[in-house]
C-alpha cells in the first residue's frame, strides 16, 4: 500500500518531476509514477496512455522535447546552457547535443526499454544528461570488471526490455576511433550494435580503424553516424509527434 495512494495522476507526475530535476521524459513518468500512486486501484484507460494525456493537456506541464516534460513552475529553474567561450567548451557542447538527442530518440522507441550515459551533468536544452537518461547505473548483466571498467563509462546505451545493451554510441569529435573499439570489444560477446558518431569528413578514418584485424569480431557491427544523421532523426521524429 503507498501512503500517497490518494494522489491524481497530475500530482504523482508532479512528485516525478520534482525528484527528477523538474522535468522528465515520458517512459520515466510510466514507471516512477507508481511510487506515488496504487496500481491495483487503476481502471479504465491504460495508466500509460492516461500519463501521456496528463502531461499534453494540463498546463501544470510544458513540453520541452522529444517525449519530454516540465513543470511549467519551475521553467526557471532548469539549467541554463552557456555561451561557449571557447573551442573546447563548443566541442563539448556539440558532445551534450549529439547524447541528448540519442536519449531523447532512445526513450520515444518502444523497443528501447532503458537509457543510460555516463555524462550525467551535460546539458542538452536546457535538460541535465543524467535526467533525461532512464538510468543511473548500468544493470549487472555481465561481470562487473566489464560493466564497472567500461561498459559504464558510454557516452550513450539503449538497453532492451531484458537489461542487454541493444545499441551502444559514443560521439567522437577528434580520436582515433580506438578506445571506443578497444570499449565495445568487451561487448562482441553479446547481440549489441556499436555506433561511432562524428562529423561526416571523419568516416574514411572510420572505416580504416574498422578493418585493423583486432576488431575484426565486431567489424561488421560497427557503424558509422554523422552529426547530420542523429540530427536529422531526431527533428523528424520531433515534427512528426506530439509527445
Amino acid at each position: 500500500m503507498h501512503n500517497n495512494d490518494d494522489l491524481t495522476y497530475s500530482e504523482a507526475i508532479e512528485k516525478v518531476m520534482l525528484n527528477n530535476g523538474y522535468f522528465a521524459p515520458l517512459k520515466l513518468l510510466y514507471r516512477e509514477i507508481w511510487k506515488y500512486k496504487d496500481k491495483s486501484k487503476v481502471v479504465g484507460k491504460t495508466p500509460d496512455y492516461t500519463v501521456m494525456e496528463r502531461v499534453q493537456r494540463d498546463e501544470r506541464f510544458t513540453r520541452i522535447g522529444l517525449g519530454v516534460y516540465a513543470l511549467t513552475e519551475y521553467l526557471d529553474k532548469l539549467p541554463k546552457q552557456i555561451k561557449p567561450k571557447n573551442e573546447k567548451e563548443k566541442t563539448n557542447r556539440r558532445h551534450a547535443e549529439m547524447q541528448g538527442m540519442l536519449l531523447e530518440i532512445g526513450n520515444f522507441k518502444p523497443e528501447v526499454d532503458d537509457t543510460y550515459t555516463n555524462d550525467k551533468k551535460w546539458i542538452f536544452q536546457n535538460k541535465t544528461l543524467g535526467s533525461l537518461a532512464t538510468l543511473d547505473m548500468v544493470p549487472a548483466f555481465t561481470y562487473e570488471r566489464i560493466v564497472k571498467e567500461s561498459v559504464s563509462f558510454a557516452d550513450v546505451i539503449w538497453f532492451n526490455d531484458r537489461g542487454f545493451p541493444n545499441k551502444i554510441f559514443e560521439v567522437e569529435h577528434s580520436t582515433d576511433f580506438r578506445d571506443a573499439f578497444i570499449k565495445f570489444m568487451e561487448l562482441q560477446d553479446f547481440i549489441t550494435e556499436f555506433y561511432c558518431v562524428s562529423s561526416e569528413d571523419r568516416q574514411i578514418k572510420f572505416e580504416r580503424e574498422k578493418r585493423k584485424t583486432a576488431f575484426r569480431p565486431i567489424s561488421s557491427r560497427l557503424k558509422f553516424l554523422t552529426y547530420d544523421q542523429v540530427e536529422n532523426d531526431y527533428q523528424n521524429i520531433l515534427k512528426k509527434t506530439y509527445i
